[in-house]
């Protein structure tokens, strides 16, 4: 076989044409801060690609792209999230795909950017979605959930996992253009169908031969029960006579309370027509007295107008006498005037010469003096003035180098304070001040230091793990740190829904995205293992035992990280301890889902195909940059120290400028404060002078004054005042006149005023007297209303209950059931009650009674079931309805097995026929490396049943045996899946398939015979593309010239080389960084 592929291989070479990219074949792959990488290219071949490194080197990368780029399910990659697929440190990634695309057609760039949380999709850089590139992912055929066409190394064990069902539908969907599956689906469903039908019909016949049976027992307690009925219907009738029999008797009532309602009438008719008289005297009186009211109100008016008429008498009265003293104080103040007048100018002669005499002792003021003097005080000002603004301008100066001074020794405290502090806060800051930008932690630590100041959040928030949270012993710290994800080690801790609210409102406002995480409940660890059984398994303990912080912000960490349930070991464990926590047990439950051995992370994981195999991913632990230290880190501190040294530098230098300001200040207001002393005096000698002209003037205007007065009196002192005199006392005695003529005025008025006073008195005395004659008759009138009363409510009694008894309740309840009645039900009362009608006993007490004896009878008979009529009467509806329904789901089941008939026959013999080729095929190739093999369909009643089975032998001796994970071993298991996937070849449509490390547990001779055969069948024909990712390879493998091997190198000497682009038509090694 050998020999015959290397012929094949020669003639190719002569002959052939290098192999070409078909539709849906990749041809290059680039990715940007991917996993490891920072940037990578893959220049694909159309036929074989191998992919090669040592283990963590990130050959899987290229399957991870391929998957993340053309819009796959994360999980068929074994990964939670986009962000675990963007290289540390950066805060997003792009994978670009360039696909093949048909004849003719330019190929088809698809890009993919994306963060933790968003994809951005274009299409021949035509911004896209991922909806279109999925739907051009179906167009080329592309199924990367399929494990025919998609075996990544996250998925190999799944692959021999799959039960031969599952094994068949995936094989299915893989050949051709999947249409088997879909019938194989659709016959599925059409089988299920059918059972169903089968299922419905065997119940229904049944059911008839039950309802058959109890039939016959019903109709017996049904006779039964007729008996009992014609009794309980013979009650039925008399209890609804009772209505009938209450309206009898209510029609008796009402015919008594009519004849007395009309007695009462009639008695109420003749009684009104007594009143007319009174009612006639009463309105005559009423007439007389609003007459005499009227006269009465005319005299009380013309009595108001001589009150009036008097007050204005005595008005005048008053402004006579007081004109009158007026004027006889004006005629005796000229008759003394002049002497007044004489005495005033003695008196002001004198104080003339009391004044002289004053202004006689000041001294005479020198008007160039004071006019020197107010200019040497203008001087000393200006002066002044030019002596506080310098004095200003030093003290501003100074002031401003103060403050200069206080912030430096503010910031310098600060600083002295964050050296000496051992605030778990620093541990943000150190990282700040190395020059290292991680945005959450930078966040957070802004976000500590506001709230800390804020006194309206004190108590309502629990500050991050990474500030409030302690390692009790540091050999563990970067095992903490590396379970706890980074949103909840920098995250806040509330517990009420309210405080939430508080911390996301401060949030917003401080645009802040500190995450925030509420516990509503404390959570206490339980252990499923003590410590005794933890050393037994080579654990010192859980995390949660070496971590210690608010009891709130550990059950946080509890609930989002399972401290508690994670075990750790400061060494590493040996291989049979990780075998026995890595193995599924016989009870099936592994010990720990994740436990931390040395500095190794161990995450075990299960297949969700087939029988759920357990295996485990390993992560590489670094070092703790948070919980391992306490405060800042040394840089830090002597980054402070550096600080403090430059701040000292600056306080020193500003205090010697401090001081020269200083010192010209003080110099500066010495200088004013004499120059202010020598402007004082000269100010008060001035003022002392000024004061005494001042003085001076005011005499000399007061003599002024004086002597203009003296002047004045001596004229008046001299006039004669007898005319002014005389003409005052003719006024006073004309004053006289007018008074008198008031007076008699008044005297008259009031004669004339007591004499209608009088007459007042008299229609008072007539009003009573007719006020009295109506209030006698009125009060006869109401005792004989009192007694039309009575009359009245003796008739309306009688009405009322006449007309109460037709609309009372019993009443319009005997209307209503009456009307309910059917014709039938009032013939057949109207016969019964005929009966009771002519004896003369139609009462609703005759009627009772009748009833109670019924019942007596009634209870002495055997009462059937009454239930037994209904249920008679339901089962033979029940049978009418099965025997209708049976025939019909029995032809629906004719139909329906005609369609599964004529699908079966097609569907099988195709499927039988490519299982046929496929068992040849992997014979062929497969008894090469093992003893036997061959793929069988295993047929079944039902078609979900139907199996396709990978029957192998590996020694002779041996028996074939199905492939699975029990009977053969992993090498054995890797081997057989490869020459499967190969055995399909020709039958598919899939333009590419990957597999990831198949070859892992086989031993070399196969894996060489594998390789070989690999090679061979993705070179020979270019119906598909092909990717083996393998960590290792022999020596004397077999290579095709059309074939690539893609070298994976990484490590910090690598240098970023993507320019050198080899020919992609020969062997070449393409070195990814």
């Amino acid at each position: 076989m050998t020999s015959e592929i290397h012929e094949s291989i020669s003639k190719r070479r002569k002959t052939s044409e290098p192999a070409k990219f078909r539709p849906g074949f990749i041809r290059n792959v680039k990715v940007w801060n991917f996993t490891t990488y920072s940037y990578t290219e893959f220049c694909l071949s159309p036929t074989l690609n191998m992919i090669i490194g040592p283990n963590g080197s990130g050959k899987s990368t290229l399957v991870a792209s391929i998957c993340i780029g053309l819009a796959g399910n994360i999980t068929l990659i074994k990964r939670k999230n986009l962000k675990s697929m963007i290289k540390t440190g950066h805060e997003s990634a792009a994978v670009e795909i360039t696909l093949e695309n048909h004849e003719g057609k330019s190929p088809i760039v698809v890009k993919r950017e994306f963060t933790a949380k968003e994809s951005a999709w274009t299409i021949n850089g035509q911004r896209s979605t991922e909806t279109k590139v999925r739907k051009l992912r179906s167009e080329f055929n592309i199924q990367l959930d399929n494990l025919c066409h998609f075996l990544p190394q996250e998925r190999v064990a799944e692959f021999a996992g799959l039960s031969p069902e599952k094994l068949l539908m995936e094989t299915e969907r893989t050949l051709g253009d999947g249409h088997l599956l879909r019938k194989h689906e659709e016959l599925i469903g059409h089988d299920n169908t059918c059972q169903t039908y089968i299922n419905k019909i065997e119940e229904l016949k049944t059911r008839l031969a039950q309802l058959q049976k109890e039939k016959t027992t019903l109709e017996e307690e049904a006779k039964k029960f007729e008996e009992y009925e014609k009794k309980a219907e013979e009650i039925s009738n008399h209890t609804l006579l009772i209505p009938y029999a209450k309206f009898h008797d209510l029609k008796k009532q009402r015919a008594h309370l009519k004849a007395a309602r009309d007695k009462a009438k009639n008695k109420l008719r003749s009684f009104q027509a007594n009143f007319k008289p009174l009612e006639d005297e009463i309105s005559s009186t009423e007439s007389r007295i609003i007459k005499e009211s009227e006269e009465y109100e005319e005299i009380k008016k013309a009595v108001r107008g001589y009150d009036v008429r008097i007050d204005q008498f005595k008005k005048t009265q008053k402004q006579c006498a007081n004109e009158i003293a007026e004027l006889i104080a004006n005629a005796k103040y000229y008759r003394t005037k002049a002497e007044q007048k004489k005495r005033e100018l003695e008196e002001v002669k004198q104080e003339i010469k009391r004044i002289i005499e004053k202004k006689s002792c000041f001294p005479e003021v020198d008007q160039e003096k004071l006019s020197e003097l107010a200019n040497q005080a203008s001087a000393k000002r200006h002066e002044m003035r030019e002596f506080e603004d310098k004095i200003t301008e030093e003290s501003s100066l100074k002031n401003e180098i103060g403050r200069e001074i206080t912030n430096l020794e503010h910031q310098k405290r600060t600083a002295e304070r964050t050296l000496q502090s051992k605030d778990k806060l620093d541990v943000l800051v150190g990282a700040a001040r190395q020059g290292t930008k991680y945005r959450l932690r930078d966040e957070a630590y802004e976000a500590h230091r506001r709230l800390r100041s804020n006194s309206k959040s004190q108590g309502r928030y629990f500050e991050a793990p990474v500030v409030s949270c302690n390692v009790t012993n540091v050999n563990y710290a970067a095992a903490i740190e590396k379970v706890i994800d980074n949103n909840s080690l920098f995250a806040f801790t509330v517990t009420s829904q309210a405080d939430l609210d508080f911390l996301s409102r401060f949030s917003e406002e401080n645009n802040s995205n500190t995450p925030i995480r509420l516990v509503n409940s404390i959570i206490n660890p339980t252990a499923t293992y003590n410590q005794q059984e933890l050393r037994s398994f080579g654990f010192d303990g859980y995390l949660s035992d070496f971590i210690t912080g608010p009891k709130e912000v550990l059950s946080m960490l509890y609930n989002t990280s399972k401290l508690h349930t994670i075990p750790v070991s400061s060494q590493p464990l040996s291989n049979e301890q990780v075998k026995r926590l890595t193995n599924t047990p016989p009870s099936g439950k592994i010990p720990f889902m994740k436990f931390v051995a040395g500095d190794t992370l161990y995450n075990i994981q299960r297949s969700r195909y087939g029988s759920q195999q357990s295996f485990y991913v390993t992560e590489k632990i670094s070092r703790s940059n948070y919980f391992a230290v306490q405060g800042m880190s040394q840089e830090a501190k002597d980054s402070i120290k550096r600080e403090i040294e430059m701040l000292n530098e600056q306080i020193d230098e500003r205090k010697k400028v401090y001081e020269s300001h200083r010192s010209a200040a003080e110099r500066y207001s010495r200088e004013r404060n004499e120059l202010k002393q020598q402007m004082l005096a000269v100010k008060s000698e001035q003022q002392e002078l000024v004061k005494i002209s001042q003085q001076v003037n005011d005499l000399q205007t007061s003599i002024t004054l004086k002597k203009e007065r003296a002047e004045k009196l001596e004229e008046d002192a001299n006039k004669d005042y007898s005319s002014k005199v005389h003409a005052y006392e003719q006024k006073i005695q004309q004053k006289y006149d007018i008074f008198g003529d008031a007076s008699a005025s008044i005297s008259s008025a009031l004669v004339e005023m007591a004499e209608k006073d009088n007459q007042a008195r008299l229609k008072m005395i007539s009003m009573i007297n007719f006020k009295n004659r109506k209030s006698a008759a009125e009060s006869l009138v109401r005792e004989l209303r009192r007694m039309q009363e009575k009359l009245k409510d003796d008739y309306n009694r009688y009405k009322r209950e006449y007309d109460e008894i037709k609309q009372s309740d019993a009443y319009v309840e005997i209307e209503r059931q009456n009307q309910a009645y059917t014709d039938e039900e009032r013939t057949r009362l109207a016969e019964l009650a005929e009966e009771y009608v002519t004896n003369g006993t139609f009462t609703e007490a005759t009627i009772l009674s009748k009833i109670e004896l019924l019942r007596a009878e009634l209870s002495l008979l055997t009462g059937g079931d009454k239930s037994s009529i209904d249920a008679l009467k339901k089962k033979l509806q029940d049978i009418k309805d099965a025997e209708r329904y049976l025939p019909e789901l029995e032809s629906k089941k004719e139909q329906l097995d005609k369609q599964i008939s004529d699908l079966q026959e097609k569907y099988e013999s195709e499927l039988s026929e490519l299982v046929e080729k496929i068992s040849v095929a992997f014979k062929k190739r497969f008894t090469k490396v093992a003893s036997d093999g061959r793929v069988q369909l295993a047929k079944s009643d039902r078609f979900k049943d139907w199996k396709l089975q990978i029957l192998v032998k590996f020694r002779e001796e041996s028996e074939l045996k199905v492939l699975d994970h029990q009977s053969q071993s992993g090498g054995e298991r890797a081997v057989s899946t490869i020459f499967f996937i190969m055995s399909l070849q020709g039958l598919t449509d899939a333009p590419f398939r990957i597999v990831d490390e198949i070859n892992q547990g086989m031993d070399p001779k196969n894996e060489q015979m594998a390789h070989r055969y690999l090679v061979h069948t993705a070179c020979q024909n270019n119906r598909s593309q092909y990717f083996l990712v393998t960590p290792k390879l022999l020596t004397g493998l077999y290579y095709h010239p059309d074939m690539v091997v893609h070298c994976i190198f990484t490590g910090p000497y690598i240098t970023d080389d993507h320019k050198d682009k080899r020919d992609k038509n020969q062997l070449l090694l393409n070195f990814a960084v």
